[in-house]
């Protein structure tokens, strides 16, 4: 019975998986190049990028507190997402940089509370030997939910003038319906709390001893913050490429995402079996160091047809991280934690990415006044690519638990 159960509450996420990715795919590839468009800044994107990681991130902490501490995990992505969604309609009604920007920092902001009590829930799901397939197939199910909206919203968005209304009203349609089919996976009564308890997820001066309980946790954490701060730092500058220096239209950058999630979804199979036959360690290297082409490819970017050629590669690769970084953390974290760890990991990656793409994009912006715009980029892309690549040996170090490195091969 309990493994019908099981069965039941993957098949419902895995329903949801796809929904969200569906309609967030409607709009989240599209805004920093609608920013763009409307006339943002590098620094304003920059700073887009960076509060979204920051307002995303920070706030994982007490939303994961939270979901450990009341047990409740479907009610808060519930909640969380349905809010979140609804803001993509003020988003598409405003044509300010600033407003814009401001709605989108807010989009994250209540999209955050969904994503600890999510990796909980994932865990409660999985066991370890099974886990990397699992969350493949789970990211199967969104890269298909992402496929079918960026095959033709990028085209709907050109069909409407660059408006980003009649994506934003679908998605919004999409997110309640797959929101609410979770809340046929039934849980426990909410556990008692007393309002000191639950004032006291607010708490951040435990949080260093938190970290320090695994050193496995640590040190993965610190090197993927090294890692995070670099690979962010040339994010606003792909969208400066993308809309000001190739010019694309929104039909070719919905193209490129969906050449992309093709190529991530041939792979992600065989890498899910990969991780769990040969261990999690050796691709998580590969991934973080694959990561240095990208800034490179970009820096000679001619226009559409390269950046869809590392667009295949780049699916590829992601395949990899899908595999094993997730299911690595969940295996290395207390179960009766995984909501604040998980959130505690994001925390630190969010502050980095914040830093990171402030850094790229207002330093991009100060060194083009006096260089001159291609030139400030090919900088910053070698410094991105740079750090990358030293960042992603790090993880040479990296220690896997023998009890999660593989599975035997049929």
């Amino acid at each position: 019975m309990a493994g019908d159960e099981n069965r039941e509450k993957l098949r419902l996420m895995y329903g949801r998986a796809f929904a969200s990715s569906l309609s967030n795919s409607m709009v989240t590839p599209f805004i920093y190049v609608y920013a763009a468009r409307i006339g943002a800044s590098p620094g304003e994107i920059g700073w887009m990028h960076s509060f979204n990681n920051l307002f995303v991130s920070s706030l994982q902490v007490p939303w994961g507190r939270l979901s450990d501490m009341l047990g409740r995990r479907v009610s808060i992505i519930v909640v969380a997402s349905i809010a979140a969604s609804l803001i993509w309609i003020p988003m598409a009604l405003t044509a300010e940089p600033k407003t814009f920007l401001i709605l989108v920092a807010l989009y994250f902001f209540l999209s955050s509370a969904a994503v600890p009590a999510w990796n909980a829930l994932l865990r409660e799901a999985t066991q370890p030997s099974s886990r990397s397939i699992v969350i493949s197939n789970m990211n199967i199910a969104s890269l298909l939910g992402s496929l079918v909206a960026t095959a033709f919203s990028g085209w709907l968005i050109d069909y409407s003038g660059g408006s980003l209304l009649a994506p934003s009203l679908i998605a919004v349609s999409v997110s309640l319906s797959g929101s609410l089919i979770l809340l046929m996976i039934r849980e426990d009564r909410i556990r008692e709390t007393s309002f000191k308890s639950i004032m006291s997820v607010f708490k951040i001066s435990d949080i260093p001893g938190l970290i320090n309980e695994s050193s496995d946790f640590k040190f993965f954490l610190k090197m993927s913050a090294l890692q995070g701060f670099f690979m962010s730092y040339a994010w606003p500058l792909f969208t400066i490429t993308t809309a000001s220096i190739l010019n694309l239209s929104m039909t070719e950058v919905g193209a490129i995402s969906v050449i992309q999630t093709i190529a991530t979804l041939i792979a992600q199979p065989f890498m899910g079996r990969l991780a769990a036959v040969k261990g999690k360690k050796p691709l998580i290297v590969l991934y973080y160091v694959s990561l240095t082409a990208v800034p490179l490819a970009y820096c000679f970017a001619q226009g559409f047809l390269h950046l869809a050629i590392l667009s295949v590669y780049l699916g590829i690769m992601l395949s990899v991280g899908n595999a094993t970084i997730l299911p690595y953390i969940l295996d290395v974290i207390p179960e009766d934690r995984v909501g604040e760890l998980t959130s505690i990991y994001n925390m630190i990656t969010g502050i980095s990415h914040f830093a990171g793409s402030a850094v790229g994009g207002n330093v991009d912006e100060f060194i083009s006044l006096h260089i001159g715009r291609r030139l400030s980029l090919q900088i910053g892309y070698f410094i991105s690519a740079a750090g990358r690549f030293a960042s992603g040996l790090f993880f040479i170090r990296m220690d896997e638990k023998p009890s999660s490195k593989r599975i035997k091969s049929n």
